[in-house]
């Protein structure tokens, strides 16, 4: 596939072009074939001892019949990318893109993102957030219904640790996209815990909405009918394959929170570089994790100190800036 890179964010242009001329991207449509036991390897082997890995099975289901149908006339399209550097697996990104009819709005769900060692910061990460808007575009074409459907981009991501390097360096990577985050005391939004079994316990994983709204880099705020577009349409795709009782709550804490004002959900600010770390402050775990019951704060639910959380992640990257 070619990435139009009027799907990019200006900030992010040269180096997608530098890295769509090294990479050769391939939308994976066989669940049988070489593509996808590499990308399935890939992705499993990162995120399934995290909890965040769909089955085998769902995802083999997802490539093969493209075409999700969800409940109240919801619908999705999920893509398995790959990218290639000769013959070598460099990168693996997957995405829904997801429609809802009566809110006549297009979401892209930025599932999972793998990149081989020897490829991060050359271009591919950023080539991997491009990727799916051009996808979403040729998508909302073929929809006649949806021709003027807005597109909101969304990454879920881990709330910021010091425990965690990566939780900055992605968010700062992100920022860079032109993406903000939703402000998680509007939008609490969790994921269920993937590696859940009938009859263990139930837990979720709270996680941040990293969210870009195409066409819309400079909003500072998102109306609530597009907030809300998240659970409703994340959890659809998860109840293809969890029990609906491993969702549902996590949905009904979500969308009553959003529901108590009805302005629009802040758009926070994420740091272009690491001189910008204070603007992390509300999306560190004990801040972030204050806005969930205990039973929806994941395997670790007791709230630390959000003003010392801070200053652990600015003092961690202090030798660096």
């Amino acid at each position: 596939m070619r990435i139009d890179l009027a799907d990019v964010s200006v900030a992010d242009r040269p180096k997608v072009a530098a890295a769509a001329g090294r990479y050769r991207l391939e939308v994976v449509r066989d669940s049988a074939s070489p593509a996808f036991e590499a990308a399935w390897g890939a992705l499993d082997a990162f995120f399934g001892p995290r909890g965040e890995m769909e089955a085998r099975e769902a995802v083999e289901g997802f490539v093969r019949d493209g075409l999700l149908h969800y409940d109240d006339g919801m619908f999705g399209h999920y893509r398995l990318v790959v990218a290639w550097e000769g013959d070598r697996l460099a990168g693996v990104r997957d995405c829904y893109i997801d429609f809802d009819p009566v809110a006549c709005l297009c979401l892209v769900a930025l599932a999972h993102s793998w990149l081989d060692e020897q490829d991060r910061r050359s271009g591919l990460a950023a080539l991997f957030r491009a990727a799916p808007v051009t996808l979403a575009h040729a998508l909302v074409a073929s929809e006649p219904a949806f021709a003027a459907a807005p597109i909101l981009v969304v990454a879920e991501m881990e709330p910021v640790t010091a425990a965690d390097p990566n939780s900055v360096v992605r968010l700062v990577a992100y920022g860079r996209s032109g993406f903000r985050v939703m402000s998680p005391a509007r939008m609490p939004y969790s994921q269920p815990d993937f590696r859940q079994t009938p009859g263990s316990p139930f837990r979720s994983i709270p996680l941040l909405g990293v969210v870009r709204w195409v066409g819309n880099d400079a909003a500072s705020g998102l109306p609530p009918y597009l907030a809300a577009a998240l659970p409703r349409l994340f959890h659809q795709a998860h109840r293809k394959y969890m029990p609906r009782d491993r969702i549902d709550p996590l949905e009904v804490h979500a969308l009553r929170a959003l529901s108590r004002e009805a302005t629009d959900v802040p758009l926070l600010p994420l740091p272009q570089s690491l001189d910008e770390l204070a603007l992390l402050a509300p999306l560190v775990r004990s801040a972030v994790l204050a806005g969930y019951p205990p039973e929806l704060r994941g395997a670790e639910p007791v709230i630390g100190n959000a003003a010392e959380e801070l200053r652990a992640v600015v003092e961690r990257w202090a030798p660096t800036t």
